[in-house]
């Protein structure tokens, strides 16, 4: 367990958030808080997380195994999940 320091962009208007998380918590828990401190509204639809230009992470795996510790893997856009093209 270690303490990491992650940027969240906010998925309409590009606001970032600064938060420094244990290492243990997973995606959808740290969407849980962010949709409780009023960063974003709850979304019927939810919400996933996503490396800055790169991969999602799934909602049950920590931030510890995503790598999100590493550097340059500190920054996570919020998407909010869609059914396109349905």
């Amino acid at each position: 367990m270690a303490d990491v320091n992650v940027n969240f962009v906010h998925p309409t208007d590009g606001r970032t958030v600064t938060v420094n998380l244990d290492d243990t918590i997973t995606a959808q828990e740290a969407v849980a808080e962010l949709i409780a401190a009023n960063f974003i509204n709850p979304d019927p639809q939810g919400y996933k997380l996503s490396f800055k230009g790169g991969n999602d992470i799934p909602p049950d795996q920590t931030f510890h195994d995503a790598g999100v510790e590493e550097p340059n893997k500190n920054t996570l856009r919020l998407i909010q999940a869609t059914d396109a093209g349905i």
